[in-house]
């Protein structure tokens, strides 16, 4: 068994370096269509109501975890029990575990998946129609899937067909022999 694994500091801390590619990947194509200073002034007019858009920032988060678990669970038929929600504290993260094996193919698209229904469909979305509250909720859910990609990375060489295990205490997974 080989661990593909970060603590959840060190998850936090490389997930900086990942907001570098994602701010410039969202920034570019929207300056380039809208002009350069349309990126911050539309998330600021599109959010509005900061407190509307902080409840939607928490439901957010909450339907996240809720979109690894149902992926997990649809892909590669893992029982709804056997799917656990928690928070650690210290790190002040969500996180959802599954302590069943898992097709690495399913694995990866479950980890990757919250990025992209709440990150880049919403941002694509944003482009064809200037809308900043598409933009800033693709955004902030783009920049919060950084963890997601960090696994991705991680896994980059595993080959289909083997079986991962998530890891019950750090960011990642076991790969079975």
């Amino acid at each position: 068994m080989k661990e593909y694994t970060l603590s959840f500091w060190e998850a936090n801390m490389y997930s900086l370096l990942v907001y570098i590619p994602i701010i410039l990947g969202y920034y570019i194509p929207y300056g380039l269509l809208y002009g350069w200073s349309s990126f911050g002034v539309d998330i600021i007019q599109g959010i509005g109501n900061p407190l509307f858009f902080l409840i939607i920032i928490f439901l957010g988060i909450a339907l996240h975890e809720l979109i690894h678990a149902l992926s997990w669970w649809w892909m590669d038929d893992i029982p709804w029990e056997n799917i656990h929600f928690g928070f650690k504290w210290m790190v002040l993260t969500p996180y959802v575990h599954c302590p069943e094996p898992i097709e690495v193919r399913n694995y990866r698209w479950g980890v990757a998946m919250p990025g992209i229904i709440l990150g880049v469909i919403p941002y694509a979305f944003a482009l064809i129609f200037q809308n900043g509250l598409l933009l800033g909720f693709g955004f902030f859910f783009t920049l919060a899937a950084s963890g997601d990609i960090l696994i991705l990375w991680l896994l980059r060489d595993v080959r289909s067909g083997k079986k991962v295990q998530d890891h019950p205490d750090l960011i990642g997974c076991k790969v079975l022999k």
